[in-house]
């Protein structure tokens, strides 16, 4: 299907956006609270309706949700820490991130789009003994929509980097035509990762320094624990490069997550990494992308 529209919730940087942008669809509405991912987000998209705040919002909770344009995909990668295995894992019960989820359950259900598509942490489907998950499965069906999920690694689609994420996918029933052959939404099929780490910094990354063992995929992208030892499993940023101990830096973590080089980040290099590290692997989200856009195209003949 041609000339779909989405909106880009808790957009970050817009991992989404350059993702689903790059199959030919529209953004019509983002929202995204951080002023540093918002300098990012603007530098990157230059289309007119970042100068509209209407169109542009900070606080989703201060956004008329009937006032959002109408739209095809409702695209979130709410957020993650309250959820996570590394935050506090409040889950629900944090006022500030957690209860987000349910703005995306008022735009649903007021707009009713065609289809939404989710990414979180893959501990959410186990956060506090699988209700949480059970709560959001529910949620969404009581608005009439499928659901569909599956954990996928970065690492299955081309990204040297494991970066598990759970992406969930819904249709709104009523849009779909012949449901009488109603067919389960299919992921993506993993692709063989021939970038190595060694190929984004350019020299011999092993396992150790003895340089014997080359690391194929690396270690999740994260800022953090960049003072402990490299052999630490906390240490998530640091790599053994020709047998010396070298730290990521924003320009390979663009690489690792499936942004181009051209992309840019007008931030701190602190700010860059914290940036890379809350963003979606955007190689996924196409390939998802992908299928959403075929999925839609069934139901339409």
């Amino acid at each position: 299907m041609k000339n779909l529209k989405f909106i880009d919730l808790f957009a970050g940087i817009g991992g989404f956006h350059l993702a689903l942008k790059s199959l030919g669809m529209k953004c019509v509405f983002t929202s995204e609270i951080d002023e540093f991912a918002r300098k990012t987000y603007a530098s990157n998209f230059h289309e007119k309706y970042l100068s509209d705040k209407k169109l542009f919002a900070g606080d989703i909770w201060k956004v008329d949700f009937k006032k959002i344009p109408d739209f095809d995909i409702l695209c979130a990668g709410f957020p993650c820490q309250p959820f996570s295995q590394a935050g506090h894992k409040k889950g629900f019960k944090d006022n500030k991130d957690g209860n987000l989820f349910f703005s995306i359950e008022e735009i649903i259900k007021i707009k009713k789009p065609k289809v939404f598509f989710l990414e979180n942490v893959r501990h959410l489907k186990n956060h506090d003994q699988g209700r949480t998950f059970k709560t959001i499965y529910k949620t969404l069906q009581n608005l009439n929509y499928t659901f569909d999920y599956k954990v996928i690694k970065a690492s299955d689609f081309g990204l040297p980097q494991h970066r598990p994420r759970i992406y969930m996918v819904g249709f709104y029933k009523p849009s779909l035509k012949n449901m009488f052959k109603e067919l389960s939404f299919t992921f993506p099929r993993e692709i063989a990762l021939k970038k190595t780490v060694s190929d984004i910094f350019g020299g011999f990354v092993s396992t150790d320094l003895s340089g014997k063992k080359e690391r194929k995929v690396g270690f999740t992208l994260r800022v953090g624990g960049g003072r402990s030892p490299i052999n630490d499993r906390r240490n998530w940023d640091g790599y053994i490069v020709d047998k010396k101990v070298v730290r990521i830096n924003s320009e390979q973590g663009r690489q690792m997550m499936g942004f181009p080089k051209s992309f840019k980040m007008p931030v701190s290099e602190n700010q860059a990494m914290k940036q890379l590290g809350n963003s979606v692997a955007v190689n996924v989200v196409k390939a998802i992308g992908k299928e959403i856009e075929s999925h839609l195209s069934l139901y339409s003949k």
